[in-house]
């Protein structure tokens, strides 16, 4: 009886017993090229690829529009690996521009992580941008931190994983231009003084860079009330009270004109 029972049992092919390979992980990478140099790209690749085992699938670098960082970059990683996709964000040079512009892409890339289980590396070590990981890190998304360290070491995230880059300084002539283009904005006198960056919190910076993109400027400047109310809407402020509390905290926020012809501007 034992043998029969035995022999019911279907065989397995000798395909179908080799071990099955497993799965690569797939990583999304967003780098702040304002932060980070090129410099870093090579030990970034080989720490995702050799040592993790896994594979690139998507790319977006953000930069100011000044000293071709950006496409530093995509130079460099796509002569590593020719067919990658990248998306290449060029922002104007100002404070927090690169951060706010990868805030919003990865906030609007979190359900597709989730549901392809891709695993996402935060290339910089800003501030802004790190706090915005945490959150879409609390969100589901698996996510890691990747940087170089200045010469003044940066607080690790207990809660973010984080992976160190070799320092690797860039040429003197590099970084001489850069001093040049971060000091250029401060011999201006006709530039407005901003505050500083660690003065806008997070929530306030998503705000004002989502209202910026999505709101069209009227003629004299700033934007209408009606565009204002339904972009914030959809950021999740529902009440008047809400949107009224979150404009408060714009800097230099004021209104002109009035009603219909009321503007905001910041």
């Amino acid at each position: 009886m034992d043998d029969v029972l035995i022999q019911n049992f279907p065989r397995l092919t000798l395909a179908e017993a080799q071990p099955r390979p497993c799965e690569r992980p797939a990583f999304a990478l967003y780098i702040d090229a304002d932060n980070q140099s090129v410099r870093s790209a090579a030990a970034l690749l080989d720490l995702l690829q050799q040592d993790v085992g896994g594979h690139i699938s998507r790319v977006i670098v953000a930069g100011n529009d000044k000293g071709n960082k950006n496409e530093a970059w995509i130079k460099t990683l796509r002569e590593q690996i020719p067919e990658l996709v990248i998306e290449n964000l060029s922002v104007p040079c100002r404070p927090n521009a690169a951060d706010i512009a990868l805030i919003l892409a990865l906030g609007a890339d979190v359900a597709e992580h989730r549901q392809n289980r891709t695993r996402v590396v935060v290339v910089s070590r800003d501030t802004l941008l790190l706090d915005a990981a945490e959150q879409v890190k609390a969100a589901g998304v698996r996510l890691y931190v990747a940087y170089a360290d200045g010469e003044v070491p940066t607080a690790r995230r207990t809660n973010l994983t984080t992976f160190l880059l070799p320092s690797l300084s860039d040429p003197p002539q590099a970084a001489a231009s850069t001093t040049e283009l971060m000091t250029t904005p401060a011999r201006q006198p006709l530039q407005p003084v901003l505050p500083t960056p660690s003065a806008i919190p997070n929530e306030v910076a998503i705000a004002m860079a989502h209202l910026r993109a999505t709101c069209q400027q009227q003629p004299g400047g700033g934007y209408s009330t009606t565009d204002v109310g339904q972009a914030l809407t959809t950021l999740g402020y529902k009440t008047a009270a809400a949107r009224r509390q979150i404009l408060a905290q714009f800097p230099n926020f004021r209104e002109e004109g009035r009603a219909s012809q009321k503007r905001l501007i910041f």
